[in-house]
This record gives C-alpha cells, sequence and structure tokens, in this order.
C-alpha cells in the first residue's frame, strides 16, 4: 500500500450481483474518488479488501479484480481451495444465508453472552458480518497511524497523548473514544446494529483487531520499500508498549467466575456459601491488585530518581576543597564500590533457563576496581562516556558472577541478542550501577498474576489448592464441615512429593539442614544467588552434570560443521544446509534441557525456592505437591505468598509476626493493608483455629531467649533443657575464658565516668549509601572478633550485623584486613532474618547529644538481630544514646543483669590486648 492510498474513505456496498444480499462487499476508495455507487461486482473476494490509486478510475480497478476471482478454474469448476472456503463460509454464515440476517431474538442472545469474559469476541459470538464491519474500521484506523508513520508525524496522530491515556487506570476508554470516529464512518450491517455497538465499545475486541490491522498496513509498506523495519516503527511500538501495560493486561483478564456447581459438593458446603467465598475473592483480589500498582507506581519513581541521581560540578562555581583532592561523582562512586567504569563487552551467551549472559572486562585488561556487587544484586547498564557519565538509558539486569581472575564480571540481561539498546554497547566504554530498591518487573507481574489466578482457579475443582482457599475465605463452620468431608486430610495413598517454598536466605539456611537427610532435595533458582555451601543442589548444577557428556558430543559436531562451512564458502546451497545443521543441533540442545529439568523436578522429595521464584515456568509445570512450606511467612507480602499456596494441596506457613514485616515503600499502600503479612491474616481467621503457636525454642541460651520472652511473647517462651545453658565454652575446639562462657556482653564506648572514647561518635555517608557509620566501633567490632577467633571460635561460626548499609560496608573493609578472619558473615539486620550463628556481634552505630536512635528503636527488628544467636551475643554501642529509647534501656539493662558490660575504647590489635583483655584476663577455665 504506498502512501498516497493510505487517507482514504469506505464505500460500504449493501448487496453484490450474484451472491445473494448476504454477500458484501467493502472498496478502498482515495480521498479523491467519486462516492457513487460500486458497480454490481465487488472487488471484494471473502474478507480482501482492494485499494484503487487515484490514478485508475474505480470500474477500471473492479475490472481488474473480476477477472482475478473466477467462480472456478481453467476449465471453469471451482478450485479445491475455492470448495474449502465455500465449505467453511457455509459454516460460519449459516444464519445470514438462511434469512439473510439472524432474527432480533437470536441477536438479543447474541449481545446478551457478549461480557462473559475480557477475551476478544470472535466470529462465534459476532458473525462474520459484524467481523467484517470491525475489521474494516480498525483497518481505517491503522492505516491512518501508518500514513503518520510514513510522514514523520505522528503528532498528528496525538500519540503521545494516547500513550498517556493508555498509561492510566481508565486507558482502555481512552482507545476506545480514539476508535469511535473510525467505526462510526463504516455503515453497520442491517439487523445487527445492537451487536456493532457491544462491539465497539468491547475493549479487547477492538484492540486485537487494530493490532492485526496495523501489522498487516506496516508489513505492507516494508515490502513496498517505505520502510525498513515495521517492528522499529514508532506506532508498533506505541502498540506493543500499550499491549504490555498492566492496565491493558488487566482489561483482557478473563472476569468470568468460576461456576461453583461443580465445586460445592466437592468441600462439603452449599452452593450459596461458595458463591459467597467466590465474591471475597474477588473483592480480596481487586483491592490487592490495586495496592501492588499503588506501590508499583512508588517504586518506579524511587528507581528512576535513583537513576537520574548524577549530580554534576557546576563550572561556574567554586571547588569546595582544593584541586588536587577534587574527585568527580563518578569516581566518588567508584570508591563507595557500588559502580564499575570503563567496562567493554567481550562475549554473551545463553545460560540455563534462556538467561542472557553477557560478559565485561575492565578497558586494557586490568583488575576490577573494589567493588560491593556480588551476585544476585540488581544493576543499571548503561553506556558512558570518556568521565563516566550514563549516556543512554539503562538496561535492568543482576550480577550473574564475578570472574575468578577479578578482571572480568558477567551480568544477566533483560535485552535480548537483536534489540537495538543491547547492540549499542558494543564497542563503547559501559557503566555498572547498582541501584537499591531497584523495581523489579518480574517479581509485580508474578505477584498479579497469582491473583488472577486465585480469582480464576481458587474455587475449581481440578485446582489442588481449593481446601487452603476455601478455609481461608470460608467461614468457621465451613472449615469444619471440610473437615468432615476428609478434605484436609492427607492422601496416604499418594506418595508424598513435598515441596517447601521460602523466602530470602531463609532457603539456603533450609537447604543446608535437609542435605545430611538423605532426601533428594532440589534448590531451584539463579544459581549466582545460592551460597556456595549449596551449589551442589541448585538445579543448574544437576542439570550441567547429567548433560555434561551430551553437551561434549554436541560441541564436536558443531566443531566439525563450521570446518566443513569453511571450505564450501562458494557453495550457497551446501553452506545453507550445514547452517541449518547447526541450528538444529542447538534446538535439540534446548530440547535436551527441558527435558532433564524435567526428569529432575519429578525425581525430587523436595523442591526450594523463594516466593517469586515458584512462579517459573519449570515449577509450575510441574505436577501439584502434597505440601507447601512457606518460611518466614511473616516478611512476605500477601500476593506473593499465594505463588507457592496455588501449587500445593496442604500449607504450612512459618514465621513470627514480631519479627520484621514486608518492606513497603507506598505509605498509602501500606496504609491499605500491604504491609500485613500473610501470617498475621491467617492467625487472626477463624478464633486462631489455624494457629499453633511455639513455645518452645530449640537454639538459644535461656539469657538471651528470656528477653525475648518477656519483650515480645508475654513470656510465653521457654527454653528447652537441651539448649537453655549452652556457651560458646562447651565447643571441644573452644577455650573456657570468660569471653566464651558469657551468653552476653555489653561493649560500652563510653567511659565509666562519661566520657565518650575518642572516633566513637556516628557519621553520615553523604557521598555513598547515605547511611550512618561508626569508626570506633567498627574498631572494637573487628578486635572482639580477633578474640573470639584467638579463642578457637570458628569464623564461619560468627555472625557480625549492624542495622546500616555504610557501617556493614565499613566492617567487611576492616575484617578483610586480617585473613585469618576470612569466614565471618558480615550483614544488615534485614538480611540476616531466617540465619543464625553460633555468636552474634551486633554494631548499633547511633552516638549523638540528642539521643536520637532512628529505626533501632523498631522492636521487630532488635528481636531479629538478638535472636540470631545460639550462645553467644555482643552488643557494641554508646549507652548513653541507646538508653533514649526506654525499649532498648530495658535491653541494656537486661545484659547488666544476666550477662556482662565492659567500657572499651579502640586500641591496637596486637595479639589479643585490643579490648583491653591482656592475657592474664582470659585464663583458661579447669
Amino acid at each position: 500500500m504506498s502512501i498516497d492510498l493510505l487517507p482514504c474513505r469506505f464505500l460500504f456496498s449493501p448487496s453484490a450481483a450474484g451472491r445473494g444480499p448476504s454477500r458484501r462487499g467493502i472498496t478502498l476508495l482515495s480521498a479523491g474518488a467519486s462516492p457513487l455507487p460500486t458497480p454490481s461486482r465487488s472487488p471484494v473476494r471473502r474478507r480482501r479488501v482492494r485499494a484503487a490509486p487515484p490514478s485508475v478510475p474505480t470500474n477500471q480497478a473492479a475490472a481488474r479484480t473480476r477477472t482475478r476471482t473466477r467462480p472456478g478454474g481453467e476449465n471453469g469448476k471451482p478450485s479445491r481451495r475455492q470448495r474449502r472456503r465455500r465449505k467453511e463460509g457455509d459454516e460460519g454464515e449459516g444464519e445470514e444465508r438462511g434469512g439473510c440476517v439472524p432474527s432480533m431474538e437470536e441477536a438479543s442472545i447474541r449481545v446478551g453472552t457478549l461480557y462473559q469474559n475480557g477475551d476478544p469476541l470472535g466470529r462465534k459470538e459476532l458473525g462474520r458480518c459484524v467481523v467484517e464491519w470491525l475489521r474494516q474500521g480498525m483497518q481505517s484506523m491503522a492505516a491512518k497511524f501508518a500514513s503518520a508513520e510514513l510522514h514523520g508525524d505522528m503528532a498528528d496522530l496525538d500519540a503521545a497523548a494516547l500513550a498517556q491515556e493508555w498509561g492510566s487506570a481508565d486507558g482502555r476508554l481512552g482507545f476506545v473514544i480514539q476508535a469511535q470516529p473510525y467505526m462510526s464512518a463504516i455503515p453497520m450491517p442491517k439487523g445487527l446494529e445492537a451487536l456493532c455497538l457491544k462491539a465497539c465499545t468491547h475493549y479487547p475486541t477492538l484492540f486485537d483487531h487494530f493490532q492485526r490491522e496495523l501489522r498487516d498496513v506496516l508489513q505492507s509498506c516494508q515490502n513496498q520499500g517505505l520502510i525498513s523495519d515495521w517492528r522499529s516503527t514508532q506506532s508498533w511500538k506505541l502498540l506493543k508498549e500499550m499491549a504490555n501495560s498492566a492496565q491493558h493486561r488487566e482489561a483482557v483478564r478473563r472476569t468470568a467466575p468460576p461456576r461453583p456447581r461443580a465445586v460445592h459438593g466437592s468441600i462439603g458446603v452449599s452452593l450459596n456459601k461458595v458463591k459467597l467465598m467466590q465474591r471475597r475473592i474477588e473483592q480480596y483480589v481487586t483491592h490487592m491488585s490495586d495496592l501492588l500498582r499503588i506501590e508499583r507506581d512508588v517504586e518506579l519513581e524511587f528507581t528512576q530518581e535513583e537513576l537520574n541521581a548524577t549530580p554534576m560540578l557546576d563550572d561556574d562555581s567554586e571547588p569546595p576543597k582544593p584541586v588536587e583532592y577534587l574527585v568527580s561523582h563518578v569516581q566518588s562512586q567508584q570508591e563507595q564500590c557500588d559502580t564499575i567504569c570503563n567496562l567493554n563487552v567481550i562475549s554473551s551467551s545463553t545460560g540455563l533457563g534462556g538467561l542472557h549472559l553477557v560478559l565485561f572486562r575492565i578497558e586494557g585488561g586490568h583488575k576490577l576496581p573494589p567493588t560491593t556487587l556480588s551476585p544476585g544484586d540488581m544493576v543499571c547498564v548503561r553506556t558512558c562516556n570518556s568521565r563516566g557519565e550514563g549516556a543512554t538509558s539503562c538496561m535492568q539486569g543482576f550480577v550473574y558472577n564475578l570472574g575468578e581472575d577479578g578482571c572480568s564480571i558477567t551480568l544477566a540481561l533483560e535485552s535480548r541478542h537483536g534489540d537495538p539498546t543491547f547492540s549499542r554497547l558494543f564497542g563503547k566504554s559501559v557503566r555498572i550501577d547498582r541501584i537499591q530498591g531497584l523495581a523489579d518487573a518480574l517479581t509485580y507481574e508474578r505477584n498479579l498474576e497469582a491473583l488472577m489466578i486465585l480469582q480464576r482457579n481458587g474455587l475449581q475443582k481440578s485446582n489442588a489448592s481449593i481446601g487452603v482457599v476455601a478455609t481461608l475465605f470460608g467461614d468457621i463452620k465451613d472449615v469444619l464441615k471440610m473437615e468432615q468431608c476428609n478434605l484436609t486430610d492427607w492422601d496416604e495413598s499418594i506418595t508424598p512429593d513435598r515441596r517447601i517454598s521460602e523466602s530470602n536466605a531463609a532457603v539456603d539456611n533450609m537447604v543446608e539442614r535437609l542435605s545430611s537427610t538423605g532426601l533428594n532435595i532440589v534448590r531451584v533458582g539463579n544459581p549466582a544467588r545460592l551460597s556456595p555451601s549449596v551449589a551442589s543442589k541448585s538445579l543448574a548444577e544437576i542439570v550441567n552434570g547429567r548433560l555434561e557428556q551430551f553437551r561434549k558430543e554436541l560441541e564436536r559436531k558443531r566443531t566439525d560443521l563450521r570446518k566443513d562451512l569453511s571450505y564450501c564458502i562458494e557453495d550457497d546451497s551446501l553452506a545453507a544446509g550445514i547452517r541449518q545443521l547447526l541450528k538444529q543441533l542447538g534446538r535439540d540442545l534446548e530440547k535436551k534441557e527441558k527435558e532433564t529439568i524435567r526428569e529432575v523436578l519429578s525425581d525430587a522429595q523436595v523442591v526450594l525456592s523463594t516466593n517469586t521464584g515458584a512462579a517459573d515456568p519449570l515449577i509450575r509445570r510441574t505436577c501439584c505437591f502434597d505440601l507447601v512450606i512457606i518460611e518466614e511467612a511473616g516478611q512476605a507480602i500477601e500476593p506473593s505468598c499465594w505463588i507457592p499456596i496455588l501449587q500445593g494441596k496442604r500449607c504450612i506457613l512459618a514465621g513470627d509476626h514480631c519479627q520484621l514485616a514486608p518492606v513497603i515503600l507506598s505509605r498509602k499502600a501500606l496504609d491499605g493493608g500491604l504491609g500485613k503479612s500473610f501470617l498475621e491474616r491467617a492467625t487472626s481467621l477463624h478464633n486462631g483455629l489455624l494457629t499453633t503457636k511455639l513455645t518452645v525454642q530449640h537454639r538459644m541460651n535461656d539469657s538471651i531467649a528470656s528477653w525475648a520472652s518477656k519483650e515480645m511473647y508475654h513470656g510465653s517462651l521457654k527454653s528447652s533443657h537441651f539448649v537453655a545453658s549452652q556457651t560458646l565454652a562447651d565447643s571441644p575446639i573452644v577455650k573456657a575464658t570468660w569471653i566464651t562462657r558469657c551468653p552476653l556482653l555489653l561493649l560500652d564506648t563510653r567511659m565509666p565516668y562519661g566520657a565518650l572514647n575518642t572516633g566513637c561518635g556516628e557519621q553520615i555517608d553523604l557521598a555513598g549509601t547515605g547511611s550512618f557509620y561508626n569508626d570506633g566501633e567498627a574498631d572494637i567490632v573487628t578486635q572482639h572478633v580477633l578474640n573470639l577467633v584467638h579463642c578457637g571460635v570458628s569464623p564461619t561460626a560468627i555472625a557480625v550485623q549492624s542495622p546500616y548499609i555504610a557501617q556493614v560496608q565499613l566492617l567487611r573493609e576492616r575484617l578483610e584486613e586480617y585473613p585469618r578472619l576470612s569466614g565471618v558473615e558480615v550483614s544488615t539486620i534485614d538480611s540476616f532474618q531466617g540465619r543464625e550463628a553460633d555468636a552474634v556481634v551486633i554494631s548499633m552505630v547511633r552516638s549523638n547529644p540528642l539521643g536520637a536512635v532512628g529505626f533501632l528503636g523498631d522492636s521487630r527488628r532488635m528481636n531479629v538481630a538478638i535472636t540470631r544467636a545460639r550462645r553467644h551475643v555482643t552488643v557494641v554501642c554508646d549507652t548513653s544514646t541507646i538508653c533514649h529509647s526506654t525499649f532498648l534501656a530495658r535491653l541494656l539493662r537486661h545484659i547488666r543483669r544476666y550477662g556482662q558490660v565492659k567500657h572499651v575504647a579502640p586500641g591496637s590489635l596486637d595479639g589479643i590486648s585490643g579490648l583491653g583483655f591482656s592475657q592474664p584476663t582470659l585464663p583458661s577455665i579447669s
């Protein structure tokens, strides 16, 4: 279709000679053509539109079309294709052929059944004539888009306004309004006006037709050489951006509630009760979807601020420091170890599960600068100029691994091969930034999808988790009835293919504990995010081990074919055949990987993953699980918990609502209930019928546990006699000293007379993370850890925590100076939830005259910090500042009563005297 044919109008021909009134055709005329009646024979044959250029009379175009659409072949008989098409037409046009148009009763039945779901309506619901009418209108709209594209003037279409409208909550209404002028220009089929009015306001149907017609018009333009690549046109990109929006996906989702008639009998409750459950589910899904969308918008806004946070010095302003000490913002970021600049793309490949892996190296082959980037960190990748400033838009990804040689880093990027954004990285300097709180689109989409599955299939009889759903959305009487129907009982005839779905770092902790049980376990997730101790149990490692020989043989065949290809460059046909064989080998490898993954997951007795990881298609295609266990359920938002719950017959939520809650950025979403965990909701249901509380703990020394019991659990938590008196000194390899026999230790940075030790005040990391750090406390923590290791405590049994990321980075730097401390885990309190260690050292950081403690006063955070320890807890703090919080003051009084207090100052690190503990103060206890 040439550019001159795009601005055109349509004339509807009510009949066509020789085909009866049921055959309707349209003629596509130019803007200057005369709107006279069309010839007796329509130039349209079976939904095909012929364009007549302005220079050719309409009757000539119709005559040429007539010669091409004879009813038969050379002998006048219908061809096989024409007979097949006539047969299909008879089936699709039964009502039109029988009586020209359907009766009013038939039309009313059609109209009444249009909005049963969000799928596009087709010939079955609308009839052929209405579908043809829709196609004509959408083709006119698509032609207008393409015309503006070819003229390079999308502004005439208000494309920006259209994108803004579709990005809003009422986006689909904006599209429907945009389409109405094009639809009203086409006469409606006689007798089908009601169906046409319904169809032209049904957003999924209009969008489906428009997308198809725009594709056809752009492809036609590409075939005529008017555009180079129809997929790269602005109009098509705009369309796909709209199609990928959350508003569009919500609009085209099915909204029909499941038919409860097949359900109520199986769960032992009445039909009215099932309908009530379904209404509750729909209200719940609508509410949670709105909260997720609000939180998503805030996350995107926060992420964009982080990406744009690249302040540069004003050329006219005077430098605040001497020139020799002045560094750029980029250099400052590199010093904070969150950014790596001047990288080059070396290669790209596809990893297990289709991950797009890209290898980067520093220009000149130098070592990577010191970095806090670690596998699993979300990053932004951009090209940069000579000063290291970002020069292009951001591509999201995460760190896959860091090269053992210290010169390379591998990222898994979202962009695919052939993407122009990714192609711009080659041959240019690249910059990688770690973005704190980067909005994860995949997590959002999977959470939203889980809610839609709950609404659509939650009460379906085929849903394995129907008992769980009915228990959570039914009344207490319904739960008791379902128990009488044995719906919630184990089926002993089924081999327990159990599955444990957990959150955050607790997954690796569970893998370590289950490894010694003899169970066949598989850890699903990105290999880069797994701790080295559980790598052998990861799905990727197991699959790679099984495919090792197959890949070697495949690589040998590839090498031979590439050699053959180098000898037959001049023979195009032979070279094409070899290339096809190479492609087939790639397909064989992909097929073999999928089969092996399916076998590994089917054979596993326990499958472990995070909540979001449970939405991986590798897991969802596996049969349903007998049991789903969600560890640390108190830290997960409700939508993420539905991902694994809907895949199992039974569910156990394990967690503590007195520990850290989900992290929510939006105050509106938090007030709406998104910050309330699934564990809290389940605990409050049915008068506590679903809840079993832990009354005996089997982890901590009783001196540690008694504080948590009194402060958080109303004194109801007791200690098992097996662990009540355990200390570090009980280990045969640990020396018995006063430190190792002390379960609670307070190291106060103030002297007994009240003065603060030099260097122990808090400072703000303005150039980097913006959080607080304390040099003096970092030295004291390092000294104390050295003392513990000197007494025989293994470095892997020690965990160092701080609530502030800047202090965590500082502590890592200090501990890395001593090779003997390799293995000590340093992390924030939040990230250590779900883990435990024999000895825990906590740096509180805050020390100021105002007594401000910030979020240290959060009881749940401190509960997590203290209860990570089994045998020993050390708190390093300025007691004068910390005591301004009544909650923390009670903690310090508890340590004074059941532990020991030492006033310390940063000192030399010669042996074990750094804390002022000379050799005689550490006597061995016989």
